[in-house]
């Protein structure tokens, strides 16, 4: 059985999803299946800059939360993120040839914003690490229909704008929650850094390889088939990806429950729970998304996005295999094992790599989906392999 946290977690994303979908619908309606294109690629090189960031305030945050004095952290984890945003900023805006202000401001506001969630999720405050979970999309939603209706600001960067304005709300507000009883004091100190430095690096590594497996191919479809199949394709990657909400949400209780555990026995047979969990419940749900009808998806995003549906069940066995592995990425990178996690990724960002330049050109967007299938499954296989290997290892230690 699920735990209440567990429960309250999935409710929680599950709003984040209908929000998130909402966000979908509306710019898929209001911009076409180019604008699509272009807030895809755009947000794929925000979270590029988000990844780097993550190095000094994402898990490692909450990683070291229950170990560090707490000052020590968000100073380090602040101008780590300040120095990253803005290098990856002008990086971008040289190479994209947009304006890197959006970049900065856009990255720094949700780098900041996911330190206060890594914090409560480090202190194991799963009420509120799920209320910082919840706002920024229903903040973004709530902006971009006040800057386009009201506002009329009528391009597509209304909703960049609302990005920036929902998790700035949500930084302020969480800067209150973490230090309205203590405040902040300014603690610059090497060994913290370093130390977080050294964890972060090697979970963001393993995690900026998985998101290029992830996004790899939004680059390729840009280039070889364009905008707007790109956006055609984002819709499809959104529907899909949709299920792992359940996964996500099983799995950041699964991490707060790992490191803030000493029993290696217990471990291991929590991440086993997790994981079963997660595939009946997402295999659930790929049932649902079969079963709805074409016409459906065409009538809420438009006769552009005719043959979304097909893309995302040439997706099911590749989205199934992640929402499992994800819960023993989990595992892996609550003990600190980040070297098997960078491995895994690097399988299957080379696999992308390889079946993207084989499949993509000749079969279109139905090669993007099955070259996702076998990389998520690959690497998958592989973390599932490095668990059972490490079970044995810790019933040979611990029950010997």
């Amino acid at each position: 059985m699920l735990s209440r946290e567990t429960i309250f977690t999935i409710i929680t994303r599950t709003v984040v999803l209908i929000t998130n979908f909402a966000l979908v619908v509306i710019s898929s309606r209001l911009w076409g299946d180019e604008g699509r294109g272009l807030i895809a690629l755009i947000i794929a090189d925000v979270s590029i800059i988000v990844i780097l960031n993550n190095i000094s305030s994402g898990g490692t945050l909450a990683f070291h939360t229950p170990k560090l004095d707490r000052n020590k952290i968000f100073s380090f984890a602040f101008t780590g993120t300040v120095i990253t945003t803005l290098t990856g900023a002008i990086i971008f805006s040289f190479i994209q040839g947009f304006d890197y202000f959006y970049f900065f401001f856009i990255a720094l506001a949700i780098s900041f914003a996911t330190m206060i969630s890594n914090y409560w999720l480090g202190k194991k405050n799963i009420k509120l690490y799920n209320l910082f979970t919840l706002l920024p999309p229903v903040l973004i939603l709530i902006f971009l229909i006040i800057l386009y209706y009201l506002v009329h600001i009528t391009t597509v960067y209304a909703f960049f704008y609302s990005y920036f304005l929902s998790y700035g709300t949500v930084w302020l507000t969480g800067l209150v929650s973490v230090f309205k009883s203590s405040g902040f004091h300014f603690v610059p100190d090497f060994i913290t850094g370093k130390r977080m430095t050294n964890y972060g690096f090697k979970s963001e590594l393993s995690y900026f390889i998985q998101f290029l497996n992830y996004r790899l191919s939004y680059y390729f479809i840009t280039a070889w088939l364009g905008l707007a199949l790109l956006g055609i394709f984002s819709i499809a990657i959104a529907i899909t990806e949709a299920v792992w909400v359940i996964s996500k949400s099983i799995s950041a209780i699964h991490y707060s429950n790992i490191i803030n555990t000493a029993d290696a026995i217990h471990r291991i047979k929590l991440t086993e729970k997790a994981a079963l969990n997660s595939l009946v419940i997402s295999l659930l749900a790929m049932v649902v998304l079969f079963f709805i009808p074409e016409s459906l998806f065409t009538f809420i995003f438009g006769e552009k996005f005719a043959g979304v549906k097909e893309l995302t069940i040439y997706m099911f066995p590749g989205i199934i295999a992640i929402a499992v592995s994800n819960i023993y990425g989990h595992y892996f990178s609550g003990i600190g094992k980040m070297r098997i996690l960078i491995i895994k990724s690097s399988v299957g960002l080379a696999v992308t790599a390889v079946f993207l330049f084989l499949l993509l050109k000749k079969y279109g967007l139905t090669g993007a989906c099955i070259t996702l299938d076998i990389a998520y499954i690959t690497s998958s296989l592989y973390l599932f392999i490095m668990f059972l290997k490490e079970k044995r290892v810790v019933k040979v230690k611990y029950q010997t």
